[in-house]
């Protein structure tokens, strides 16, 4: 039986052994692992003895490379970096999808452009604006007038009240003329009438 940590066996062996099972050849294959990458790296480090537990122990110094204050503003450098990507590849995500074929440049003419539209919102928007000066000089003007002349105003009033009067008085003296007329009966009624009530 081989040991897994056996050297490689020669050359004349490993041509001898092609009866041999496969797993027996996998064995004398194997050879003794590397450890070389896995010692300490001394260079450029500062050491010195302790005593610990009775045992002298040979101790790394600690040596300070950067600050607390430079290692915040590396990792906040390197988070704004990252949410700088995440945002441009979201962009990336969210382009629309290329024109495969592109309209020809008069596709779609047009009478006017922006600018006539803009010309007609501001003749009509001129419009509007002169409008409402007009009205409101007239209702200045209007004001103005009634605070000038107010006996004017109180003399129009009076006429009307004058006038609403005078129509129901015409009226009034109507109804009582009618009411006054005096009626002849014997003459509306016919002298038939009281004739045939004497003789009953």
């Amino acid at each position: 039986h081989t040991s897994s940590h056996a050297p490689p066996p020669p050359p004349s062996y490993r041509a001898r052994a092609r009866g041999v099972p496969r797993r027996c050849r996998q064995l004398a294959a194997m050879v003794k692992r590397k450890r070389h990458s896995k010692k300490v790296d001394m260079s450029g480090k500062e050491f010195k003895f302790e005593k610990k537990r009775g045992k002298m122990v040979l101790t790394e110094l600690q040596q300070i490379i950067k600050t607390t204050k430079e290692l915040e503003a590396e990792i906040r450098t390197l988070k704004d970096a990252k949410r700088e990507a995440t945002k441009s590849k979201g962009r990336r995500r969210r382009q629309p999808a290329p024109i495969e074929e592109r309209k020809a440049l008069d596709d779609r003419p047009l009478d006017a452009g922006t600018r006539m539209d803009r010309k007609a919102r501001l003749t009509v928007k001129a419009a509007k604006k002169e409008a409402r000066e007009a009205l409101k000089e007239r209702r200045r003007l209007l004001k103005e007038e009634k605070e000038r002349c107010p006996q004017k105003q109180q003399r129009e009033q009076q006429q009307l009240v004058a006038t609403s009067t005078a129509t129901t008085t015409t009226y009034s003296r109507t109804c009582l003329r009618q009411g006054a007329e005096e009626v002849d009966v014997a003459k509306t009624l016919g002298s038939d009438f009281f004739a045939n009530a004497d003789e009953a």
